[in-house]
């Protein structure tokens, strides 16, 4: 008897511990007769199939526990005996929960035997709820696919950054597209292999210090893509932590931000031109006084001097000096943007470059070997043709300079169609054809930091007294100027190649030149017209008046407007022609020109000016004025006189 006690107890207590691990299972139970009706199903399965409360046992399965086949959507039976068949593990389909709701799940099913009440054997379905597992997957799927789109490179490294070789397990399509590189080829290679010669490695080792602090970093580097070319890197690099808290990987995010920095050096470069241009055009209009006094007394020297008079040498040498000095300012003016006088034209480029030759030839001496590569074809370009000139000159002088020894040096051009020009333009420059202008020699080359300063005005790496330093500022201006692109490439020892991209055009219409009326070469004056000078240089002013008086003007001068002013209330005098400064102390020369106009509507005017044409089109020059640029030789002034004088035409107003 108490052997049956015992019995009995064991079953009981076997029967609890089923009905718990059935009720608590994390997947849906049912347990079904052998003719797939429901005798039993757990809390997970209620849970899931929304019965709860609702009548269910006896209930035939396929009325409660509704699939259908996640790929065709047809109904299943799971009563089947495809689903009793051991060997399927687990099914996928979709399990309906409600009126127009369902979820995704697993089952199977297992038999269940019961040899001793034979009546009494079934199934057991098992199932699971795959909803959650679907979402997390989704949302894996949909990180993996951006993290392939975005645009920027997304690099996934092991934790070995303290030895400067970390391994690339990921990449992304944005890297590709950054580097030329694809996945392939990277997995498994240290991300050192972005590395090249002008690669700071102070700024990785930084970052790496950073990152070992357990902080994130970032940092700016020049990298090399696949196919060699430079670009400029910028770095972020995040710590991925283990359970443990523990370091195991590292994101790396990368960024080419060449373009960026490209414009930034254009900007700054700019911002360094127009300083010096307004320090330039600050000086621009004493310097050339000076200048135009010196010119002016020297032609007068020369004038009045025999051809044997041994001193007029002198003079000669005076004069040619005081020209050089007035090209140094216009020089100067040119490089600063300031200097519109060079007024673009189209023209031949081939055909210019070729008229060049003789000249060009003779600043190369024998031991350098010149090559010329021009096409047949004429190319034309919108661009002054003495900037041209003097940007063939530069570069021609700055190469040979560069080959004290000897060497060959090549001169190009090529033109490209939109298509061909847009593989070597930065990405701001407008797309279309262009000339590539390219200047190579195999001098002493040019080191990374000077190539960074190359272009700044007054920077020069010859010898003291050999070199301004405005020359390729100079080359620089002219290229912005005409909307073009000019780089350098050199390596030390290794020769430089400059090219300069300008924009082709379409030939222009040819013009009828106008040719000026033949002055008489008498510059003297044979009646004695009345001419008022305003210049508040006092030399200056002495200079012009004297001048002028010498060749039979009657002249009356000042240094001040309000005495213009004065003069013209008080005299009776028939000024023919007002001669004044553009800038005066008080008052501009355009505003006084203006106000005597009114009390003389017959008298003529020459404004004069060391200023360029664009700080000229701030001011409001009278209609019919001549604008006399400093500084100006003695027959310039005179013969400025002369024609305005000699016009036939209606009073300026």
């Amino acid at each position: 008897m108490e052997r049956l006690d015992s019995t009995d107890s064991d079953v009981a207590g076997e029967r609890t511990l089923a009905h718990s691990l059935m009720e608590y299972s994390s997947e849906g139970i049912i347990v079904i007769d052998r003719t797939g009706r429901i005798r039993q199903l757990n809390k997970q399965a209620k849970n899931t199939l929304g019965t709860i409360g609702s009548p269910y046992v006896g209930q035939d399965i396929n009325d409660i526990f509704v699939v259908t086949d996640p790929v065709s959507g047809n109904r299943l039976n799971i009563a089947e005996e495809r689903y009793r068949n051991p060997q399927l593990a687990h099914a996928q389909a979709n399990l309906q929960v409600g009126p127009s709701k369902s979820t995704p799940i697993s089952f199977h099913l297992k038999p269940n035997q019961n040899l001793e009440h034979p009546e009494d054997s079934g199934a057991i379905l098992f199932f699971k709820d795959l909803s959650h597992a679907v979402t997390t997957e989704n949302q894996i799927r949909l990180i993996a696919t951006a993290l392939k789109s975005i645009g920027e490179a997304v690099l996934i490294t092991d934790a070995h950054w303290d030895r400067g070789e970390a391994r690339i397990l990921y990449s992304n399509d944005g890297f590709s597209q950054i580097t030329g590189y694809t996945e392939l080829e990277v997995v498994g290679r240290p991300i050192s292999l972005l590395n090249g010669p002008a690669t700071d490695l102070s700024v990785i080792e930084g970052m790496v210090t950073t990152i070992q602090a357990g902080k994130p970093a970032s940092g700016e580097t020049v990298g090399y893509r696949k196919n060699g070319a430079e670009f400029i890197i910028s770095w972020k690099l995040f710590p991925v932590r283990g359970p443990d808290g523990q370091t195991t990987n590292y994101v790396v995010i990368q960024r080419d931000v060449s373009h960026l920095r490209r414009l930034e050096q254009d900007l700054f470069q700019s911002q360094k031109m127009e300083a010096v241009g307004r320090l330039a055009g600050g000086i621009a209009h004493d310097f050339n006084n000076i200048l135009a006094v010196i010119l002016s007394f020297s032609d007068l020297i020369i004038e009045k001097t025999e051809t044997e008079d041994p001193n007029r040498k002198f003079v000669e040498e005076i004069r040619k000096a005081s020209e050089r000095a007035a090209d140094l300012t216009q020089q100067l003016l040119s490089f600063s943007r300031r200097n519109k006088n060079l007024k673009p034209e189209v023209l031949d480029a081939i055909k210019v470059t070729r008229d060049m030759q003789k000249i060009l030839g003779r600043l190369v001496p024998e031991n350098i070997q010149y090559d010329l590569r021009l096409p047949e074809n004429p190319v034309f370009v919108n661009i002054n043709r003495t900037a041209i000139e003097q940007i063939l000159i530069n570069f021609t002088t700055n190469a040979r300079d560069a080959m004290s020894e000897g060497g060959r040096m090549e001169l190009s051009m090529i033109s490209y169609d939109a298509e061909q020009a847009a593989v070597m333009l930065p990405d701001y420059m407008e797309e279309g054809p262009y000339m590539a202008l390219t200047f190579q020699d195999t001098g002493t080359g040019i080191d990374i930091e000077t190539q960074k300063r190359i272009f700044d005005p007054f920077f020069t790496t010859k010898e003291h007294g050999k070199g301004t330093g405005l020359g390729l500022a100079t080359v620089y201006s002219i290229v912005k100027q005409a909307n073009g692109h000019i780089e350098v490439a050199s390596e030390k020892g290794k020769g430089t190649r400059f090219r300069i991209l300008l924009p082709i055009v379409e030939r222009a219409p040819s013009e009828q030149e106008t040719v000026d009326e033949d002055l008489p070469e008498n510059l003297t004056s044979t009646e004695r017209e009345s001419i008022l000078v305003v210049e508040d240089d006092e030399t200056m002013c002495d200079c012009i008046s004297g001048l002028l008086g010498m060749y039979n003007y009657q002249v009356y001068s000042t240094n001040q407007a309000e005495d213009a002013l004065d003069f013209f209330e008080e005299s009776h005098e028939e000024i023919k022609l007002l001669i004044t400064d553009l800038i005066l102390p008080k008052m501009r020369g355009s505003e006084l020109a203006e106000r005597l106009l009114k009390k003389n509507p017959g008298m003529k005017l020459i404004v004069m000016t060391g200023y360029s044409e664009e700080l000229l089109s701030q001011f409001e020059i009278p209609d019919g004025a001549l604008v006399l640029k400093k500084p100006f030789a003695l027959k310039a002034a005179l013969k400025a006189v002369q024609t305005i004088l000699a016009k036939d035409h209606a009073p300026a107003r």
